[in-house]
């Protein structure tokens, strides 16, 4: 396809300085600040930023006496231009890996539930077919994995939709689903209570809400006809729960994959949840060609959860 005019002008006046521009002023909200980062002047920076809006023909921001604002345009701009630069980061990563005899990076990001067998797995089976890629994996929250998605800094995501928006910027391929359970450490005074009405008064960790952990969560008390509990710490971090409930005479929920990997560090109470996660599965951009590597792990860890 032939690039019209103006696109053709855009192709030929759009410079990698003026998206390092834009992310920074996304960043700082200060012309001054990014000059900085930049490592220019500001009357340069400002010059720069007057180019790059006659080269798009809009405006990117709202200037006072005072300060610049970025504007709605200037917000669609500046994700346009981080995702860019990261990929021509990892571009030249790659490179250099390639050169030295490597065969490239696949950075993965994925929720600690996938770390308990499916991500090792599928892992030790793509390195026997690709010994000289490396492999970059990053533990986090699904909310987190998917902002960074968006703006690039991974090739897939293991972790699961918790926005309405997330089905229309993303592909997923579902794994598998997560039964939830609650245990305390071994030994814990309630570790054989068998009612949600013998935790209410203790002390709880809590994912935060709108966590779908907490939520189910909250429903299966409420069906029991009871409130939450309110003597809680609350934290995202599966980490600090586990280690805190370790050490601590505190109850706590968590999928039960993650929780049986802990071994005898901790016991599951003897309490039917039947409540159940969305499936968690393979997650990456829509409308983004795929690198061979990261098709290949998505397809081992599609059948690694067929024949679980």
């Amino acid at each position: 396809m032939t690039a019209s005019p103006d696109h053709s002008r855009l192709l030929a006046r759009l410079k990698l300085r003026h998206l390092r521009l834009m992310d920074a002023l996304a960043q700082t909200q200060s012309l001054r600040r990014s000059a900085d980062m930049l490592a220019i002047s500001q009357p340069a920076a400002t010059k720069m930023l007057q180019d790059l809006e006659e080269v798009l023909g809009v405006q990117l921001f709202t200037r006072t006496a005072q300060s610049i604002r970025i504007n709605p345009l200037g917000e669609f701009v500046a994700r346009y231009a981080h995702r860019i630069l990261q990929e021509t980061l990892r571009f030249g990563e790659d490179l250099q890996e390639l050169d030295h005899g490597g065969a490239g990076t696949l950075t993965v990001g994925a929720i600690m539930a996938a770390h308990t067998w499916i991500i090792p797995a599928g892992i030790d089976q793509l390195k026997k077919r690709r010994p000289l890629l490396t492999v970059k994996l990053i533990e986090s929250s699904s909310d987190r994995l998917l902002e960074d998605l968006r703006k690039n800094e991974y090739d897939m995501v293991i972790g699961r939709f918790s926005q309405d928006i997330h089905q229309v910027e993303f592909d997923f391929a579902p794994l598998t689903e997560e039964a939830l359970c609650i245990f305390v450490r071994k030994g814990h005074p309630a570790q054989n209570a068998t009612t949600l009405a013998s935790l209410v008064e203790l002390p709880w960790l809590l994912q935060p809400q709108p966590t779908p952990t907490r939520t189910l969560l909250g429903k299966a008390f409420a069906d029991a006809g009871l409130r939450l509990p309110t003597n809680v710490v609350e934290t995202a971090s599966i980490y600090a729960t586990l280690n805190l409930v370790r050490h601590a005479d505190m109850v706590a929920v968590l999928p039960r994959p993650v929780v049986e990997a802990q071994g005898d560090a901790v016991s599951i109470l003897p309490i039917r949840l039947g409540l159940t996660l969305s499936p968690f599965g393979v997650i990456t951009r829509k409308g983004t060609p795929a690198a061979p590597a990261t098709t290949e792990l998505r397809d081992i860890l599609i059948a690694l959860a067929a024949s679980a």
